[in-house]
């Protein structure tokens, strides 16, 4: 089964096309960021509403990779997807805030940026090609999601802990295999979209896992997600 967001790989691709692309995503990283931050703040107001949220970005990640050449209409996706995830982030944000875990947060924040940072650079500037990996990070996946709602109902810590660690490991390898897709695909806004989109899914993802494995090595039940 091909991920969704596989954009393919096309040959000869000019640093000019690839320096276009690179732009291109970081500016509309820059954006879903932007609209991640103003869905956190509806969120951690009515924290009810992340479920729903959430849900809600499942679906839109989902027509977005059927809609990614219809002008207009994918990027109208691409941030509905990232402030309704910034909503469900407001929720989780504000369950540790009442919780007393802010510290917990930060961290986990802290780590993802500077993970990010670094996994990136890895993947732009390293001439091994992770473009084999796309359907084994796709297979992990697969089994990450079982475990995970097998944790829903096995609270055992031992569990939470392979998710969150499983999770930490699966987002790195595909923000790394995301990133180096920009070296080698076609300069096109679709393309940049889907990109865009797998790498800020990545980058949440992450996060998320950490949260989910810094609350348990800190004597957190892991599960306040």
């Amino acid at each position: 089964m091909q991920n969704r967001y596989d954009v393919g790989y096309v040959g000869g691709v000019s640093t000019t096309m690839r320096s276009g692309l690179l732009a291109k995503v970081g500016g509309l990283l820059a954006f879903s960021m932007v609209f991640t931050a103003l869905g956190a703040l509806v969120g951690m107001a009515a924290p009810g509403l992340g479920l729903p949220a959430l849900i809600g970005v499942l679906i839109l990640s989902f027509v977005l990779g059927f809609a990614r050449n219809v002008s207009g209409l994918n990027l109208i996706l691409l941030y509905t997807l990232t402030v309704l995830m910034g909503v469900g982030l407001g929720g989780i944000i504000e369950a540790y805030l009442a919780a007393g875990a802010g510290l917990v947060v930060v961290q986990a924040g802290v780590t993802t940026a500077v993970l990010s940072f670094g996994l990136s650079a890895y993947a732009l500037t390293t001439k091994r090609d992770f473009s084999g990996l796309g359907s084994k990070l796709f297979l992990a996946l697969i089994a990450l999601i079982v475990a995970s709602v097998v944790g829903i109902f096995i609270q055992a810590t031992i569990l939470q802990m392979i998710i969150g660690l499983g999770g930490s490991l699966l987002f790195s390898f595909y923000l790394i295999y995301q990133v180096q897709q920009t070296r080698f695909v076609e300069d096109s806004l679709p393309n940049a979209i889907i990109l865009a989109c797998g790498i800020y899914l990545s980058i949440i993802n992450l996060f998320l896992s950490l949260l989910r494995l810094l609350t348990i090595l800190q004597g957190g039940s892991g599960s306040r997600r």
